[in-house]
């Protein structure tokens, strides 16, 4: 079974369904291809006014989703809205030349981004990514002047804005552009022979679980891992404190517990932090 999940390392819906997606590849990765496709939020930085928000609006939206997901968010105000597509870039280039180190960069990204609140408009927040996800500076600078690296982006840009019908039946989980609806952040298409579930914008892992029974019921489902252990020495990267509280199906304390027992290393940031083994 394949599933496509469009997104933006630039939105923080995006980074709060980080939880998500790792349960889904938890429960369900050892038969399920996952592939990430970029939408490009921002083209240009921009002032929050020239994109009708404001500083206040994004503010608030920001510690309302700290506050239900948990995940490390920085609540610093931000002043301006920065350009998304040379981050979107540098992923589009580490998924065609470094598949097995595409995912870090990404949550790299989206950690810069969102927890240290660097902005994705400036190439040395990409380069501290990219060093983070064990990639070279000299590769992932090639990446963003390759112009097949640039095709396949605009490619998932496309994509992004030419939803699928049963995307379009609920037009209020989606985003409305300049040409139209697009996919919001986390949107997802599960595919399995000629069976297809299109998961709409922002959603609960529950979702997911019956789009996978929907499209390829002879999967197994994964059960929930036992120990926070098992989920650290299973994690592509380092997770947050909410991350390991889903896949444990236990809520934030009593996961931030069981990570403190087991003598997991912490990295404090802002409102909460990481755990690696």
């Amino acid at each position: 079974m394949k599933v496509t999940i469009y997104t933006d390392p630039g939105c923080q819906f995006g980074f709060n369904a980080q939880r998500q997606e790792l349960q889904l590849m938890w429960h369900y990765g050892h038969a399920v291809e996952v592939v990430w496709r970029m939408i490009v939020l921002v083209e240009t930085s921009s002032s929050f006014e020239e994109l009708g928000l404001t500083s206040e609006l994004v503010g608030r939206t920001r510690q309302r989703l700290a506050g239900l997901y948990g995940m490390p968010m920085g609540l610093q105000p931000l002043t301006r809205v920065a350009a998304t597509i040379d981050a979107c870039r540098a992923y589009v280039g580490a998924r065609r030349h470094a598949p097995d180190r595409a995912l870090a960069l990404l949550r790299g990204l989206y950690r810069r981004a969102h927890s240290d609140q660097e902005p994705l408009d400036d190439l040395e927040t990409i380069a501290i990514a990219a060093a983070d996800a064990g990639l070279p500076a000299d590769s992932v600078e090639a990446w963003l002047a390759d112009e097949e690296v640039d095709a396949a982006l605009r490619a998932d840009m496309a994509a992004s804005r030419d939803a699928l019908p049963e995307a379009l039946a609920l037009p209020h989980k989606l985003a409305k552009g300049e040409g139209g609806f697009r996919y919001a952040s986390a949107s997802a298409v599960f595919e399995h022979e000629d069976r297809r579930v299109v998961v709409s914008g922002f959603q609960p892992f529950a979702v997911y679980e019956v789009a996978v029974a929907n499209v390829a019921p002879h999967i197994e489902r994964r059960d929930a891992p036992a120990a926070v252990d098992e989920v650290l020495a299973w994690a592509p990267y380092a997770l947050a404190t909410a991350e390991v509280a889903e896949l444990r199906g236990v809520d934030i304390e009593n996961a931030r517990r069981e990570l403190e027992r087991t003598g997991a290393r912490f990295s404090p940031s802002a409102t909460d932090g990481y755990w690696a083994a």
